[in-house]
């Protein structure tokens, strides 16, 4: 009958390290870099959504006065 091997966690041992908690430096984030870049989404986005509807608008129009024509 085998027996199952026995854990030590001894908290001296090296192995057991990495569960040792690291404070990690983080990189600090340029709000106005931040505002740049969301402003800049922000604009394209408008000028998307503006050629997206006169598109429908004028397909709309173009749609109306052929039917009305005929």
């Amino acid at each position: 009958m085998e027996t199952n091997p026995k854990i030590n966690f001894d908290i001296n041992l090296q192995k057991f390290e990495y569960l040792e908690r690291k404070e990690k430096k983080r990189k600090g984030v340029d709000i106005y870099e931040l505002n740049k870049r969301l402003n800049k989404i922000k604009r394209s986005d408008v000028y998307t959504n503006v050629k997206i509807i006169s598109f429908c608008l004028s397909f709309m129009a173009i749609i109306i006065l052929i039917s009305w024509k005929t």
